[in-house]
């Protein structure tokens, strides 16, 4: 059971509400009094969520032209990013998905804030309206993420020290209600899926679909990653807009298909110079270069990386970040070395970031730097995900303007800030043929 998170003078910010959900009431009324299969297909859905204790609408505004979710705190982010469950997902020789079913309505709502759950209903407009209270954390509130993970967390704190392995998987591999982690071996991985299914019901929590990998286009049978645009949709002029959705749907969290996403990002920004409205259509050259590569987008699904990125017992682990940058963007990968105990060695991308130049001017060797910088908050990044921070590690440049730079104390210097906003990456992260 959780309290919702409210700011201070939440009382005096939030005003009267119902007879603005009572209009809203009878607009929805009068548009389904038009259309009786659309009557009883929104009356069967309403019944479902009133069973399940959440429907609600936390933006709506008050009296005070203020709504209940501007009253509310959204909490902290307590679990790790995708990004860092994505890579780790990649480090288990064995892995597996699951996510937990119906996860905000196995979290109770205190009876005193109740009372800010309320919504008008009614069935027929021969019955008398009727007020109902959300008794279960809702979709649609600002707090509710934050209110779900954090039970999970309580969970591992009240359970976990019967479930040691069960426990670090409660607080590091769960991304909201997904998921997404694995062992070293199958043996352990049976252990740890039948302990997670022991202690999830202790907190009211049950997990499903043992198969789906939070989005990501994972082949178990062939252990394969990849992105998957199978839903992608663009219908209609094309327009900043739907441009701007287009790229937004494209989704990557470690960058596997970066330089494609970088050449949409390039266009994307050029749409700022060329394009005033949101919705005005685009020029006949623009809109062809945009049919032309949506048309071309099926063709990334054929990209795919190794799931698991390391060999099977690894005897040497080595990380290679690579940077670099043109006119128009700079970026940086970086990939894993392993080599195993009988001398195969595996090489794969791990991740991957670009950034579009600025729209205003500056030097090839600055923007080779930002390109620099990125590979090391890139490294950063996921050797912290990874709990791999002692790895051998290379880093490489071809611009030997940049090299020099980074050889040199930051202090004699000029000030630069990359677009990224990002300080100068310093001069201890190593150069092309020298190891961390």
């Amino acid at each position: 059971m959780v309290r919702l998170p409210k700011r201070m003078g939440f009382e005096q910010m939030i005003g009267e509400s119902k007879d603005m959900a009572l209009r809203r009431l009878m607009q929805l009324e009068r548009r389904l009094g038009k259309d009786e299969d659309l009557r009883s297909r929104y009356n069967e859905a309403m019944q479902m969520y009133l069973d399940q204790q959440h429907i609600f609408d936390g933006s709506a505004k008050t009296t005070s032209n203020r709504s209940l979710n501007d009253g509310l705190m959204t909490g902290p982010v307590i679990q790790d990013p995708l990004f860092d469950l994505v890579l780790r997902f990649r480090k288990h020789p064995v892995a597996f998905v699951a996510d937990i079913e119906k996860m905000y309505l196995q979290v109770k709502v205190h009876p005193d804030d109740t009372p800010l759950q309320r919504i008008l209903w009614r069935f027929s407009p021969e019955e008398p309206v009727a007020t109902y209270e959300m008794s279960r954390v809702t979709f649609g509130l600002a707090p509710s993420s934050f209110l779900a993970t954090r039970c999970l967390h309580q969970l591992a704190e009240d359970e976990g020290n019967h479930h040691p392995r069960t426990k670090v998987a409660l607080i590091n591999d769960f991304y909201v209600d997904d998921y997404i982690g694995g062992a070293d071996s199958v043996q352990k991985a049976i252990l740890l899926r039948q302990d997670l299914e022991q202690l999830m019901p202790k907190g009211g929590f049950k997990l499903r679909k043992w198969v789906k990998a939070l989005g990501i286009h994972w082949k178990p049978g062939l252990d394969l990653l990849g992105i998957d645009v199978s839903n992608l949709t663009a219908n209609g002029q094309w327009t900043r807009r739907k441009v701007y959705s287009i790229i937004a749907q494209l989704w990557d969290p470690s960058g596997i298909t970066a330089p494609v996403i970088s050449w949409a990002k390039i266009r994307m920004q050029l749409l700022w110079v060329a394009v005033q409205g949101w919705d005005d259509p685009l020029s006949h050259d623009l809109a062809l270069r945009w049919t032309e590569f949506y048309q071309q987008l099926p063709v990334l699904s054929d990209i795919q990386v190794e799931r698991h990125a390391f060999t099977k017992h690894p005897m040497l682990v080595q990380f290679h970040v690579f940077s670099d940058a043109s006119e128009a963007a700079y970026g940086a990968c970086i990939y894993a070395r392993s080599i195993d105990l009988v001398g195969h060695i595996k090489v794969e991308l791990l991740a991957a970031k670009s950034r579009p130049a600025s729209l205003k001017k500056t030097t090839l060797a600055r923007l080779e730097l930002c390109g620099a910088h990125v590979a090391a908050k890139l490294y950063r990044a996921t050797v912290k995900a990874l709990k791999m921070e002692d790895t051998e590690t290379w880093f490489w440049s071809d611009s030997t303007v940049v090299l020099s730079w980074l050889k040199l104390p930051p202090y004699v210097l000029a000030n630069f800030r990359c677009k990224s906003r990002l300080a100068h990456p310093g001069a201890n992260e190593g150069t092309p043929m020298e190891p961390r």
